[in-house]
C-alpha cells in the first residue's frame, strides 16, 4: 500500500473541489464471460467539505485588508478565501464577481504565468494569491485525511482548451501551494532534513498529472477500466467484445457550455482521445444566475414603486448571492423564494420563483444550448453523454440531454453529482497511477507523452491447404487482435485460445500463427509444438515501449519475435 495521499484537484471557474483518493493494489480481474466489460475496481473518492460545510469553495481570493487604516493585519500579508473573500469584496464596493474576474484564482494564475518573466510586481503578487489559496485547499485535504503536506500526490484538472503554458502555470502554482502549507505545519528540522534529502534524492513533485476536465469526467464514470474476455475462440471470424466507441461530455458550468466528443484508441484500450469539442459562454451558469438577478430586480421595483436598484453595486453583489441560491434549489424544489433583507433603501426583498417561471426566463439560454448540442445529434452514435458542471442540475437541463437530444446514451454512473465528477477523476487518476507505481520523481513537464502501438497484432488459426495467395484474405477474415493499435505501451495481454468447432484435433492440418494486422497484412511468429490432443492452450504476449513484441505459450520461457 502507498504511504501517499491521493488528491484531485478541480478549479473550477468559478469554484474548486478536492477530492481524497484511495490507493488500492487491487487490479482487474478477467471475467468468464466472452465479452469486455467495463468495471470498476477503485472505490469512489471521497470530496472534501470546507470549514462552512460547503462540498466546494469559491475559487475567490483577496488580501485582509484592514477597512479602517487600508493596511493587511499583523506583520504578515494575510489573505481570505472563498464567501468571506466575496463579502469583502462587497465591502470595497468593487463590481460583482461575474464582471470583475480579477481575484477568481483561475485569472490569477493565468495572468501571474504569462507574466512571470517580465519581473512584474503585480503579476507576483498574483501569484502570491493563488498560492495561498492552494495552500489552504491542501490545509483543508490534511485536515480531512489527517496526514502531513508532504503525503500529497495530488492530479489537477484543466480546462479542455488550456495551453501548455496555462498547464504549466497551474501546476506550478499548486506545488508552491502545497510547499507553503508543509511550511506551515513542519519545524524547521522536519525543512531542513526535506532540502538535504531534496539535494541527495531530487525534488519529488507534488502534481503527477494534469488531466483535461472531460478525460477526468469519464475516468471518474470507469470508462477507462476495462474488463478483457478471458477465452478467444478461433471458431469465431470476428472478435465479440462489447465495449464503448464514443462518448460526448457535456461541462454546462459557470463559464460556459463546453461540449467534447471523446475516442476510444481501440476497443479495448483505456487510452482516449478528444475528436471535437465546442465551447459557448452565452450558455454560462453566470448568464443564468444574471437573468434570474434581472428578473427579481424587477418584481422588486415594480413592487416598492423605486428604480436604480441594478445600478447599486451592493445591492447587485447581495441579490447575485441570493440568485445564486436559489438556483441551485430549483435543482431539488419546485419553488424558492429570493428574499433579501434590506436590499434597497432599507426595504426587504421576497420574490418567489417556481420552477416553470425559472424555466421561462431562462428559456432562451437553453434554446441557445441546444442548437450547440445539436451539431453532435446524428455526428456518431454515443455509447455514454456524461454531464458535469452545476448547470446540468437543472431539471431542465438534463430534460434536454437526456429526453430530447440523447435518449438512448448512457448516463454512466448514478452516484457521481454532476459538479464532482471532474474532482473524482482527477483522485481516481491519482490512486490508480500511486496503486500501480506509475508515477516517476521527476517530471520535466505537466504532460505526458504517451507511446502507442501503431498497428494490431493478432492471432489465427492457418489450414495446411491454404494457398499462400490467400493468407492475406484469411487473416483478414478470422485473425483475432490480441494487442489493438493505438494501446498505449508498454502492452501485456494473456489470453486462454480454444477452438470450438466439434473436434477434438483442432490442430490437426493445422497451425496457428501471430500475425500482423495493419494496412499490410503479414504473419510474424508461428506457434508450435502443441499437442494435437490439447483442446486449448494460453499465450501471453508483451509488446514493449522500443517495438520488441514477446510471446509465451503456456507460461514457458519467452521468445522475442
Amino acid at each position: 500500500m502507498s504511504e501517499y495521499i491521493p488528491i484531485g484537484i478541480d478549479l473550477g471557474s468559478l469554484h474548486a473541489r478536492v477530492a481524497i483518493g484511495s490507493v488500492s493494489n487491487s487490479s482487474s480481474k478477467t471475467s468468464n464471460t466472452t465479452d469486455a466489460q467495463i468495471v470498476d475496481t477503485q472505490p469512489l473518492p471521497d470530496v472534501i467539505s470546507n470549514a462552512q460545510g460547503s462540498r466546494y469553495t469559491l475559487a475567490l481570493v483577496c488580501d485582509d485588508i484592514d477597512a479602517d487604516t487600508n493596511t493587511t493585519n499583523g506583520q504578515e500579508a494575510r489573505h481570505i478565501f472563498g464567501e468571506a473573500a466575496r463579502r469583502a469584496l462587497a465591502r470595497e464596493k468593487k463590481p460583482p464577481i461575474s464582471k470583475d474576474p480579477s481575484s477568481l484564482v483561475r485569472e490569477l494564475v493565468r495572468s501571474s504565468s504569462s507574466a512571470a518573466d517580465k519581473d512584474d510586481m503585480e503579476a507576483t503578487n498574483k501569484g502570491l494569491k493563488a498560492v495561498a489559496f492552494f495552500s489552504h485547499l491542501t490545509e483543508l485535504a490534511c485536515d480531512a485525511s489527517g496526514s502531513h503536506p508532504s503525503k500529497m500526490k495530488s492530479v489537477v484538472g484543466v480546462p479542455v482548451n488550456s495551453t501548455l503554458e496555462e498547464q504549466t502555470g497551474i501546476v506550478e502554482t499548486v506545488e508552491r501551494g502545497i510547499n507553503h502549507a508543509f511550511e506551515e505545519r513542519s519545524s524547521d528540522k522536519d525543512i531542513k532534513d526535506l532540502k538535504k534529502k531534496q539535494k541527495k534524492d531530487g525534488v519529488e513533485p507534488y502534481v503527477m498529472a494534469v488531466v483535461q476536465d472531460p478525460i477526468a469526467v469519464c475516468i471518474a464514470h470507469g470508462l477507462t477500466e476495462i474488463e478483457h474476455p478471458g477465452v478467444i475462440d478461433l471458431a469465431s471470424s470476428t472478435d465479440e467484445s462489447a465495449s464503448w466507441k464514443n462518448v460526448l461530455v457535456i461541462d454546462w458550468g459557470a463559464s460556459g457550455l463546453t461540449v467534447t466528443h471523446i475516442a476510444r484508441a481501440s476497443s479495448s484500450s483505456s487510452l482516449l482521445y478528444i475528436v471535437k469539442t465546442i465551447t459557448d459562454t452565452s450558455c454560462s451558469g453566470t448568464s443564468i444566475i444574471s437573468t434570474l438577478t434581472k428578473h427579481c430586480a424587477s418584481m422588486f421595483e415594480r413592487k416598492t414603486k423605486v428604480s436604480g436598484v441594478l445600478d447599486s453595486k451592493k445591492a447587485v453583489h447581495r441579490l447575485e448571492i441570493a440568485c445564486e441560491s436559489a438556483v441551485r434549489t430549483l435543482s431539488r424544489a419546485p419553488t424558492v423564494t429570493v428574499a433579501v433583507d434590506g436590499l434597497y433603501e432599507g426595504m426587504d426583498m421576497n420574490v418567489p420563483i417556481s420552477r416553470p417561471r425559472f424555466d421561462m426566463l431562462v428559456n432562451g439560454i437553453i434554446r441557445k444550448a441546444e442548437t450547440l448540442l445539436q451539431t453532435f445529434v446524428g455526428e456518431n452514435e454515443f455509447d455514454f453523454v456524461l454531464a458535469t458542471g452545476n448547470v446540468c442540475d437543472m431539471p431542465s437541463a438534463t430534460t434536454l440531454i437526456r429526453t430530447k437530444l440523447f435518449p438512448n446514451a448512457n448516463a454512466g454512473r448514478g452516484d457521481i453529482p454532476a459538479d464532482e465528477a471532474v474532482a473524482i477523476g482527477c483522485a481516481r487518476y491519482a490512486a490508480s497511477a500511486l496503486s500501480c507505481k506509475t508515477h516517476s520523481k521527476k517530471i520535466n513537464e505537466c504532460t505526458r507523452k504517451v507511446k502507442t502501438c501503431p498497428l494490431s497484432i493478432g492471432i489465427c488459426r492457418i489450414e495446411n491447404d491454404k494457398e499462400n495467395g490467400d493468407i492475406e484474405s484469411v487473416i483478414s477474415n478470422t485473425a483475432i487482435p490480441l494487442i489493438h493499435a493505438g494501446e498505449a505501451l508498454p502492452v501485456n495481454v494473456t489470453r486462454k485460445i480454444t477452438y470450438n468447432n466439434g473436434t477434438d484435433s483442432w490442430l490437426e492440418n493445422s497451425y496457428i500463427v501471430i500475425v500482423q494486422m495493419g494496412k499490410k497484412k503479414r504473419i510474424i511468429g508461428k506457434i508450435e509444438d502443441i499437442e494435437l490432443e490439447d483442446k486449448s492452450f494460453e499465450i501471453t504476449m508483451e509488446l514493449s515501449a522500443a517495438g520488441e513484441l514477446t510471446l509465451a505459450v503456456n507460461g514457458e520461457e519467452s521468445t522475442t519475435l
